[in-house]
């Protein structure tokens, strides 16, 4: 190994054994952090929606709602299967941006209602009356918190434009 220069960041190749173990025993820790996050925020998705829902939908206990949370991102990467060759066509397409961006919405949309429909009809111990009220709940309340968080991030590009 070479001595670095002072201010030069180091390479992996740089670093010592116990430095390389070190920096991936942080990233898994880091990776392992975000999933348990996502998967908090899911599972607190299925269960505002379950309670909204709750004259809609029957569960055998608290274990398919779990389930639920878990075959979420499964269905929702099938359903992005049935809704990307429209993306792609969209995407070749020569349509202008205010266009493109709507229907990007609305196929943003439509996933999510087919992934909510998807962890309905395959969440073993999970029986709901009208399946597609609760898939329309679940689109809402995702559109509503992209709206949100739009909203917050253009407030606080404001702020830092002004300042």
């Amino acid at each position: 190994m070479q001595p670095r220069r002072p201010g030069e960041e180091p390479t992996w190749a740089s670093l010592s054994p116990r430095d390389k173990v070190l920096a991936a025993f942080g990233m898994t820790s880091l990776g392992i952090g975000v999933l348990a996050v996502v998967a908090v925020v899911v599972l607190i998705g299925v269960l505002t929606i379950g309670f909204l829902s709750r004259n809609l939908i029957e569960a055998d206990g608290a274990g398919p709602l779990v389930w639920a949370a878990l075959l979420f991102l499964p269905c929702g990467l099938l359903a992005g299967v049935f809704t990307s060759p429209v993306r792609l066509l969209l995407r070749l397409s020569a349509v202008s941006d205010k266009v493109e961006h709507g229907v990007e919405t609305a196929l943003s949309a439509t996933t999510t209602f087919l992934a909510a429909l998807f962890v309905e009809a395959f969440t073993p111990g999970l029986r709901v009356q009208h399946p597609w009220l609760p898939a329309l709940l679940a689109t809402l309340l995702i559109a509503l918190a992209h709206l949100v968080i739009s909203h917050l991030e253009d407030r606080r590009n404001q702020g830092r434009d002004s300042a």
